[in-house]
Formats: C-alpha cells, structure tokens, sequence
C-alpha cells in the first residue's frame, strides 16, 4: 500500500476512534440528545458529558499520542538508535520525578486542580524531562557504544525512580494515593487549556521537523558526514532535545507517565512501509500516535483497566518483535533511520 493510502487509512481510523468516543459510552444518551448538546442545542446533563469530559480526553489522547510518537521519532533519528524513547532514556522518569517533587509536597497531582493550577506541575514536568535530556546531550559524546548510551537513560531512569520512592515514603496518604493513581496514566484530566498547551507544542515541533527535516537526514549518514553537510551540530542537538524533552515532559504532566507510544509508534510506522526521511514519516507518525492512543483510551474506558497496562500490552510486543526481527520488523532492523 502507498504512503498516501496508508495515511488516508489512518486519517479515517483516527475519525471513527474519535467519533466513536464522543457518542458512545456507559451514559447512554441518546443520538439527538447527543448532536444537541455538541451543537450548543441543549444545556443539561448531555452538554456537560459532551464538552467538559469527553471532549477534553478525547483530544488529550490525540494530542498525547502525536506529541510522544513525535518525540520517539526525534530521539530515534537523533540518537541513531531504534531503540531510543522518552521512556527508555530516562526522560519520562525525569519528568515523573520533577512533578512528584511538586505534587507529594503540595498535593496538586493531576485532577486536584485545573486550568493555571496545574502550572507547578507543569513546571515541574518540564524541568525534570529537561534536566534529563541536558544531562543525555553533555554524556553522548563519551559513549562509542549506542548500547551503552541506552544503559545510561535506564541507569538514569532507576536513580530518578528511587528519588520517586523517597519521596512517596515521607508523603501523607491523600498526595500518595493520588500520586500512584496518577502514575498509572490517563487521559482523563486533559482541559481546554492542556489541550491548547500540548496543540501548540506539537505543532511548532511539528513544523521545526518538517523544515529542518533534511537536518535529521543529513545526520543520520553520522556526525562527521552531517557536519561536512552543513549542519549546525551544537544547535542542531541542543534543539532536538529541547524539543523531544519538552514534548514527553508536557505529556507527562497532564496524563502521567505513559508507555511505550514514544518508542513503539515510529516501528509501527516503519512496519507499514513507510520510512527513510523525516518529511515521509512525520505524518504517518503523528497520525499512528493519534490511533494509537485513542485506541488505547476507548479499552480504558469501557473495560476499566489502567491506561499504562493497555499500552504496555500492545507496546512491549512491538519492541520484542523489532529486537528478535520478526515479521514486518525484520527487513527493516538496519535501515530504519536511514533516508
């Protein structure tokens, strides 16, 4: 199937995950009374499930899942690594560990406050993620071995996961439990505002891709080749972790520290056929992570399972496939980020 079919198939599952989502669920309300309320005809109990909590999850879903496929998709390429992601890095623990820094002392865990309430823990989200991509982009050039760089982003990830178990056995019981449900990962606790936030970031990051794609593809023929080239290495590094690290750091404030769509979405892309350059895969990416987790959140919702339990079902399976080359994964194990 041609790149273009394939994102039209995926445009069209991303319509129907949603459209799917917005009608139904256990309220059981009616088709009219639905269209009503989406259409501003109608102000009663309807208008609230449609607006304020299907709508916003909805949305946070799509966005989360574009937004964490994207940032995999800038780690794999940049660190000439397929197995590179926010959470296998470290950066998805960094972020978890600046946001309980944040919410077992105050509390403010996700769902306790809304619109600039969250901002601590945003902040907190922001600052962990980057504190772990800085130190990520200071250590790169001691390793020869890409294996040895992902053992680093673990090592990372189970240092900042016992400051997270320090944390949570000085924290008083209402911030804990709030905590380790949080931890779990949803969609949930998306708002207006976290929608606008993450939409925003997503597309300047998206944009940045796509016009200094051939920056990216230039560097995977290897930093000597790239910086012959002509690309800026220092300000070419600097902004992709920025960026990356920002993306995972946003998601994880608003929906917890989800798994595997980050590292799982590109190899599921590359899967259908579609790889090489960075203009080629963006879309499909965004678009994958968008299926991807709306699929996940519509099991979430109507099975009541944890968000990260669902993801980890479907994520941890594709990465043993990629490792062990099997199926669609095998032809593709040494040329998946190559242009």
């Amino acid at each position: 199937m041609s790149p273009t079919r394939i994102k039209g198939v995926l445009s069209a599952l991303l319509v129907l995950l949603f459209m799917g989502g917005l009608f139904f669920g256990p309220a059981g309300l009616g088709w009219s009374e639905q269209w009503d309320a989406l259409l501003g005809r109608e102000q009663g109990m309807a208008h609230t499930i449609i607006w304020s909590l299907r709508l916003p999850r909805l949305c946070t879903a799509l966005l989360a899942g574009a937004a964490l496929g994207l940032s995999g998709l800038m780690m794999q390429t940049y660190f000439r690594n397929a197995l590179a992601g926010p959470s296998v890095l470290g950066v998805t623990s960094g972020a978890t560990l600046g946001v309980a820094m944040v919410a077992l002392g105050t509390g403010a865990v996700a769902g306790s406050a809304d619109g600039w309430g969250m901002a601590p823990q945003v902040v907190g989200a922001l600052s962990g993620g980057g504190l772990v991509m800085v130190l990520l982009g200071l250590v790169m050039g001691r390793f020869r071995s890409r294996t040895a760089l992902l053992i680093f982003g673990l090592m990372v990830g189970y240092l900042t996961g016992a400051m997270v178990t320090v944390l949570q056995a000085g924290a008083d019981a209402g911030a804990l439990q709030a905590f380790v449900h949080w931890g779990m990962g949803s969609f949930a606790h998306g708002n207006g505002l976290s929608c606008a936030v993450m939409a925003l970031a997503t597309a300047l990051a998206a944009l940045w891709s796509l016009r200094d794609g051939s920056s990216f593809d230039m560097w995977t023929l290897g930093t000597l080749a790239a910086r012959t080239m002509g690309v800026d290495e220092r300000k070419f590094t600097w902004t992709v972790l920025g960026t990356a690290g920002a993306l995972a750091g946003l998601v994880t404030a608003w929906c917890g520290p989800v798994a595997f769509l980050g590292l799982a979405t590109p190899h599921l892309v590359r899967a259908m056929g579609i790889r090489g350059r960075m203009a080629v895969m963006l879309v499909p990416v965004l678009l994958t992570g968008g299926v991807l987790a709306l699929l996940a959140d519509g099991v979430v919702r109507w099975m009541g399972v944890p968000l990260n339990a669902v993801l980890s079902l479907v994520g941890a399976p594709v990465v043993l496939l990629f490792i062990l080359g099997k199926g669609p994964f095998a032809r593709r194990t040494h040329s998946a980020n190559r242009p």
